[in-house]
């Protein structure tokens, strides 16, 4: 399925991407999804809350960081996310201080004129109003984050990574889906193998087609 070119939204899409446990690829997924979205043409802002900043390194992220905006009362156009190298803006943090709800809440309104879609790898989600996508994969940490996330977030997506067509596993993990749309990536095509050791691997062709399919969801 190819996306073709998307016009300038009037109301920005915002989206939060979750684990349902800890390495299931939420964050390889987010990378993703903004990776196509922008080579689609959408206006794309991709935000990094994580301590770790898993993606500031293999973006070579630039200035401004979280922490510039601290103090900020004003946004003008040269302190907003700049493009990364993958195409897309990305906002991510240089230091493990804490992000003030305020100044988060700040930013967010603030950027929302200037894109058309924004994804926020393992949100705020006490403080933010966005709509979620949940990753689960069919192991029993996953199964029960997967349980207890949905009953607490309401995600309106739910990809499942390592995917198994066996009636078993298949039927453990769809049995905690019930109204979300759900997207799946094979045990063959993990998430996993497109991004490891600091770099950023080309996907799959059938992963290329699941991204593009969950972009035209989160478009919608």
């Amino acid at each position: 399925m190819i996306i073709a070119p998307v016009p300038q939204l009037r109301t920005p899409r915002i989206w939060g991407t979750l684990s349902a446990s800890g390495g299931v690829g939420a964050t390889t997924l987010t990378f993703h999804l903004a990776r196509v979205a922008a080579r689609a043409g959408v206006r794309v802002l991709l935000i990094e809350t994580d301590i770790r900043a898993p993606l500031r390194e293999i973006l070579a992220a630039q200035p401004p960081f979280w922490e510039e905006y601290r103090n900020r009362t004003s946004f003008p156009a040269e302190a907003l996310p700049r493009p990364c190298q993958a195409g897309f803006a990305f906002l991510t943090r240089r230091s493990v201080e804490p992000i003030a709800d305020e100044v988060f809440i700040d930013v967010i309104q603030t950027v929302r004129e200037y894109f058309d879609l924004i994804l926020i790898d393992q949100p705020i989600t006490k403080i933010l109003e966005s709509d979620l996508l949940l990753v689960a994969e069919n192991t029993l940490p996953s199964l029960i984050g997967l349980n207890v996330f949905r009953e607490i977030y309401k995600p309106k997506i739910v990809l499942v990574n390592k995917f198994t067509p066996r009636v078993k596993k298949r039927a453990a993990i769809e049995g905690f889906i019930l109204d979300e749309k759900v997207f799946r990536i094979a045990t063959a095509a993990d998430l996993h193998l497109t991004m490891g050791f600091g770099i950023a691997r080309k996907s799959s062709k059938r992963n290329e087609r699941v991204f593009e399919e969950i972009l035209s969801e989160l478009l919608r």
